[in-house]
């Protein structure tokens, strides 16, 4: 989008024009009066300052492909920082790894091509894997974004060397993870709230050698259930490769995408998987071709046990083939957010309903029959897909009208309530932002909300910036 200036200076009115400024994929709607594109730190720092003369809270935005409401203005001033996209310098280090700074506005797709332009000889790559391909570095590291590849690889945290924050009066915090590595820890994950990142220095590690994906299929959920539950308990291993992902995609899910299939490139041409299937396990393995192979014929085994035949399962291999895999995966929630926006066309007031939850004491398949359980008995349909290995499930409602959405806001709250005196966790890696902080509110955890507080009384006395999330 080309953005035509309408008076001299950084900051524009709002107008009718930047509406989609207004709104991000929980479909959750604010409202601003101007609105920014800064294109380097000097023009965020100028400008805050006129922000703070007047008092005007200011939103941050990325891709704006959050499902909470982050990038949502509650009024005042929209900063998008999508027009910070380059990559600022890379450096090869002794081990063979790499270190690559990017300015917080580069998305995923962009940061791939860029990765593999400057280390192509090394092969390297940044494990944080959102399915989203389109978020930017800046919105994975402000929400501790994972994505389907966190299990083995772990959370985004993980991956980043050091960042530049702004804090709301313009000061620039250098954070590194070897200078303070727990306050370090306390910044990233925390929606905008502390200060504004713009640079992030990303460590990348070699890629695996090979990637293969398999898809088993199964006639019932129990099944699903129980093979999940079976690899988790004893996951298949070899010295030179390993289980990268595994994710659970649910009947409904797969209706979802097989009705809107033929409009998504990347999946048109995955064959339409046969009705009987109540649900599918996707997995990727990564490492060499030996290593592959072996763990592949023992997740083989493991499926005909529960019922899934292994000849018309979906095995893919190699990074073109693998993508399509993962795109239909990721055609999951992208198809229950678009059922949610054709239902907005009829009320306005129904947003995204998804979980983030996880528990580690309890077995996958009876997560999933009490996800369905209750479903069923509050008369409600829902798509379920996530990630299988950590009982880490995004259930997404889907409400045919308002009273519906009402029930299900009701039955989110009794789940976050469940999960929440087991001593689970119900925010994960999609944060609390406006959306969550409205439907969970009292059910937020306590010492995590007071973490919040405190750092916002440090970096951000006046509220300033991303007012409205979390707090």
């Amino acid at each position: 989008m080309v953005i035509v200036a309408e008076k001299s200076g950084l900051i524009f009115p709002m107008s009718d024009k930047y509406e989609e400024y207004l709104i991000d994929e929980s479909k959750f709607t604010g409202n601003a009066e101007s609105i920014s594109f800064p294109k380097n730190e000097e023009e965020i720092i100028e400008i805050l300052k006129e922000m703070k003369e007047k008092g005007t809270p200011v939103t941050i935005q990325g891709g704006k492909t959050g499902i909470v409401g982050s990038a949502v203005p509650l009024g005042g001033h929209i900063m998008n920082l999508s027009y910070m996209n380059s990559v600022k310098g890379y450096e090869i280090l002794d081990d063979e790894t790499g270190l690559i700074t990017v300015e917080p506005g580069i998305n995923l797709i962009d940061l791939k091509k860029e990765i593999l332009r400057i280390f192509k000889e090394k092969a390297l790559f940044w494990p944080p894997e959102p399915t989203e391909t389109s978020a930017t570095v800046g919105g994975i590291c402000a929400t501790n974004a994972q994505g389907i590849s966190g299990f083995v690889y772990g959370n985004v945290q993980k991956y980043i060397k050091s960042l530049r924050l702004v804090s709301s009066n313009g000061i620039i915090n250098i954070i590194s993870d070897n200078d303070n590595p727990e306050f370090f820890d306390k910044v990233m994950g925390k929606e905008g709230i502390t200060g504004i990142i713009s640079e992030v220095t990303l460590k990348l590690i070699k890629k695996p050698q090979e990637v293969w994906g398999i898809s088993f299929f199964f006639e019932t959920e129990e099944d699903a259930g129980n093979f999940t539950d079976a690899i988790k308990n004893n996951i298949p291993k070899s010295d030179t490769a390993f289980i990268g992902a595994f994710e659970y995609i649910d009947r409904n899910s797969i209706n979802l995408i097989e009705k809107r299939k033929a409009d998504m490139a990347k999946i048109k041409e995955l064959p339409d998987i046969d009705s009987n299937f109540a649900g599918m396990c996707y997995i990727e393995i990564h490492g060499d071709d030996e290593g592959i192979e072996e763990i592949a014929g023992e997740l083989m085994e493991t499926a005909v046990m529960y019922n899934s035949d292994p000849d018309i399962a979906w095995a893919v291999s190699g990074e073109t083939e693998v993508e399509k895999t993962r795109a239909f995966r990721h055609a999951a929630p992208e198809t229950a957010n678009l059922f949610i926006e054709e239902k907005r066309r009829d009320d306005k007031r129904i947003t995204k309903l998804g979980t983030d939850m996880s528990i580690d004491d309890e077995s996958f398949s009876q997560i999933l029959k009490e996800y369905r359980s209750s479903l069923e008995s509050s008369g409600l349909k829902g798509c379920v897909f996530g990630h299988g290995l950590e009982n880490h499930l995004h259930v997404n409602i889907l409400p045919e009208n308002y009273d519906e959405y009402v029930k299900g806001v009701e039955l989110i709250r009794k789940w976050a309530s469940d999960y929440k005196s087991k001593k689970g966790k119900i925010i994960c890696e999609h944060g609390i932002g406006k959306l969550k902080k409205q439907i969970l509110s009292d059910l937020l955890p306590k010492d995590y909300i007071d973490e919040c507080k405190a750092l916002k009384d440090e970096f951000d006395k006046d509220m300033i910036l991303n007012r409205g999330n979390i707090l």
